[in-house]
């Protein structure tokens, strides 16, 4: 969705005549506030009430005149919203020449302050109704029918998507062709699949049997994020990972640490050890893999009357380095 607005003052609309337009009722002042939407969802921008208020949002904004505004829905090409020269979306503060060429701001520093389209100076001209341009037009996260409900700006809506929450996710069971957000993905895992899921505490150890030949285990956290206890079975034994599963990396960072053993009568016993610093995510888009850290089981720690490994795992939240200020 595209969402712009704009504002004609009363003495134009006056001195014009509303030539060729129907007259408003008389009821309804001259003035007004066009709002262009593209898409179903609507959101307002520009100035309010000519108080230089910012853009609002949620599609309640009203013109002076107390006049309901008018919508309409059309297509528009977005490379006229991004920088000629770096192709980035154009966002303030927005600068142009003598001739009037707009540059975005991490241009203009590059350009010693030349227009590559006229040779023209380009200096500290601002090009205010560009910004206000591309402040107002608005647009429908593409996570919206995963659930998410926010309306961005356009030069926002990359930064914004990178790190959306309702990113979808994607099944990793062969054949399943299941595409949703992380909590109807564990929904899914429980209902569709028959997953069992295996709750822990962050920071707490915890054991789990691994059957030799079941590929994954699904391991849910007390902030009910998902992990994936992948298990590749080979003859040289059953290689085991951690991941966790979610769009990208804007939430918690985690490591883990992950053990099998097998005590004999009268021994010590036997048993491997792994760590990984940092558990890596995915949206297991394109299938699961083994990641760079793996537990490495060897056939003969696996209790033959089960069929099962017996795994101690513990995963642990990092501390960010702006917490320890």
């Amino acid at each position: 969705m595209l969402h712009l607005s704009e504002r004609g003052s009363p003495q134009t609309a006056e001195q014009e005549g509303y030539k060729n337009k129907t007259p408003p009722p008389p009821s309804e002042k001259p003035s007004q506030e066009r709002r262009v939407r593209i898409g179903e969802a609507t959101a307002g921008g520009g100035l309010q009430d000519g108080k230089g208020g910012g853009g609002g949002g949620g599609g309640e904004l009203v013109a002076a005149g107390r006049r309901v505004d008018g919508e309409i829905s059309f297509k528009m090409d977005s490379r006229v919203l991004d920088c000629s020269i770096c192709f980035e979306p154009l966002k303030p503060p927005i600068y142009q020449c003598e001739v009037g060429h707009a540059v975005c701001f991490r241009c203009r520093g590059k350009l010693c302050n030349t227009c590559p389209s006229c040779s023209r100076a380009i200096g500290h001209c601002r090009c205010f109704a560009l910004e206000q341009m591309v402040n107002a037009i608005k647009m429908p996260c593409s996570n919206a029918n995963y659930g998410c409900d926010k309306i961005i700006a356009y030069y926002q809506k990359e930064t914004h998507e990178n790190a959306c929450m309702y990113a979808p996710c994607f099944c990793p069971e062969d054949g399943c062709s299941f595409i949703g957000s992380t909590g109807s993905l564990l929904n899914h895992f429980v209902t569709e699949h028959k997953w069992s899921q295996t709750n822990f505490h962050y920071n707490k150890a915890l054991k789990i049997s691994v059957k030799r030949h079941s590929r994954f285990t699904l391991l849910v956290g007390e902030d009910m994020s998902m992990f994936l206890l992948l298990n590749i079975f080979a003859h040289i034994g059953n290689a085991l990972s951690l991941l966790c599963i979610r769009p990208n990396e804007s939430g918690s960072s985690v490591s883990s640490k992950m053990s099998a053993v097998q005590r004999a009568e009268g021994d010590k016993g036997r048993y491997v050890f792994q760590m990984d610093p940092h558990v890596a995510s995915s949206s297991l888009n394109g299938g699961v893999q083994l990641g760079r850290f793996f537990l490495l089981v060897p056939p003969d720690l696996v209790d033959e009357s089960t069929d099962e490994l017996t795994v101690n795992i513990r995963i642990d939240t990092i501390e960010s380095a702006s917490s320890d200020h």
